[in-house]
């Protein structure tokens, strides 16, 4: 941070999503990006889908690219391939156009972001960071190996979101790549947003310092209405809940008609929210008895998800979390998570009963006095919640270490360490579908 007082910078920030409005949920972990870079004293300007450039309908906002891409490919819908290609073609060309007053760049997803700023003329410090979707997409699509060589060539220093997602696209690279990837790369979730998060969680401790634990549980899900996120299975498992517990999901997307046909013998157990702002979503959580992030593994090749942020801000809120096994998911079972099987919809209730029973960040099941993992992270990490450890002030500077920044952003020669991981990120070792009754916690690194 001091170096850039000294100096400031210009950043470009590239990515396809980003707000679109205040309390708009598009994007907000880039927005949280160019809040910290910010804050920092840098002079950030934003090139995004619906922020500087014209958004496609069809394409990022209604159920998101990844998702609209990949149903292109497979029902041979070329009008959507033609706009996918309109709008990197925009976003280039205005790359190009603005790159000379920049210091650096930041892109967020490898495509179209990282690939239109590579591309630009003008050689600046840049880094990319893959989410997920970008991965999997561009592994399907047969296009991973060279966009890699080119962030490669152009010195990009790379993010993954998790050590899942840098594993699958290691996995699909040659051999000679993979090493030159894996020596410029760091495992790194995006951060949380830092006041907001402790405004939840006093809230939280307000509400049940002052009243006793109410009679219906509720049970949130936040999450955009797609296959990979798996809503399906959360709905099904209210089956095996009791009759009080309802499901409050917040979030639009394609599926919303078949969900909601999957949840009206339910009645009015499952409740609709639709798009929320941020403050709504702050107040969804802050009165949220536990969280469900119920993702499954979709399409030919399996795609998973990188590491959603729901389940991030769950965690760092304090919420008590149950997550599907899948994807970078699978990390969080050390930072306090229960996980269960994708699509198993018996193990994601009891693991929710589990939770309810136990409580705030401390779910372990009845009559087990073995410490949790929230209860390991305390007793190694006294005095430093966990929000601190996933909000962007931490995550921030462990972006800027990566990028071994200098006083107006220019980097230092490259040294970075093979395999660097600054993220708690190896797997749980089992996932119990039938109680979770295994201990799901291996050595914490924070």
């Amino acid at each position: 941070m001091a170096s850039m007082a000294t100096r400031p910078g210009r950043i470009g920030v590239v990515a396809t999503s980003y707000p679109r409005w205040p309390g708009d949920g598009a994007g907000g972990f880039v927005e949280g990006h160019v809040r910290y870079l910010r804050g920092c004293g840098a002079e950030v300007e934003v090139v995004a889908a619906g922020h500087s450039l014209p958004a496609p309908s069809g394409l990022f906002f209604d159920g998101g690219a990844p998702e609209a891409i990949e149903s292109a490919l497979t029902a041979a819908q070329p009008m959507t391939l033609v706009r996918a290609l309109g709008f990197s073609a925009d976003m280039v060309a205005t790359v190009v156009r603005r790159v000379r007053r920049w210091d650096a760049i930041a892109a967020h997803w490898l495509v179209p972001s990282a690939v239109a700023a590579a591309l630009a003329p003008r050689r600046v410090p840049m880094l990319a960071i893959a989410h997920g979707g970008d991965v999997h997409l561009l592994a399907r699509m047969r296009l991973l190996a060279p966009v890699m060589a080119l962030l490669v060539a152009r010195d990009a220093r790379l993010v993954f979101v998790s050590d899942e997602l840098r594993r699958r696209a290691m996995d699909a690279l040659p051999r000679w790549l993979g090493e030159r990837v894996m020596a410029r790369s760091i495992v790194q979730p995006m951060g949380v947003d830092d006041v907001r998060t402790a405004a939840i969680v006093e809230t939280r401790a307000a509400a049940a310092a002052a009243t006793e634990p109410a009679a219906a549980a509720t049970i949130v899900v936040l999450a955009r209405l797609v296959p990979v996120k798996g809503v399906e299975t959360a709905i099904a498992a209210m089956r095996h809940l009791p009759a009080s517990a309802r499901l409050v999901i917040a979030g639009d997307g394609p599926e919303r008609s078949a969900l909601a046909a999957l949840a009206a013998p339910l009645g009015d157990r499952v409740q609709f929210l639709g798009w929320i702002d941020g403050d709504a979503r702050d107040a969804l959580l802050a009165s949220a008895d536990v969280v469900v992030v119920p993702s499954a593994p979709v399409g030919p090749n399996a795609r998973s998800e990188g590491m959603p942020m729901a389940a991030l801000e769950a965690l760092a809120a304090g919420v008590p979390l149950v997550a599907s096994a899948s994807g970078g998911l699978r990390e969080l079972g050390r930072h306090g998570a229960l996980l269960v099987s994708p699509r198993d919809e018996r193990a994601l209730a009891r693991s929710v009963e589990c939770a309810l029973r136990n409580g705030l960040a401390h779910a372990r099941p009845a009559q087990d006095d073995r410490p949790t993992q929230h209860d390991r992270h305390q007793a190694q990490h006294p005095g430093q919640p966990i929000r601190t450890q996933l909000g962007w002030n931490r995550v921030g500077s462990v972006l800027d270490r990566h990028w071994r920044r200098e006083p107006g952003y220019a980097p230092a020669p490259f040294d970075a360490q093979p395999n660097e991981t600054h993220w708690s990120s190896r797997p749980a070792d089992s996932v119990d579908s039938v109680s979770h009754s295994g201990d799901l916690s291996i050595r914490p690194d924070w």
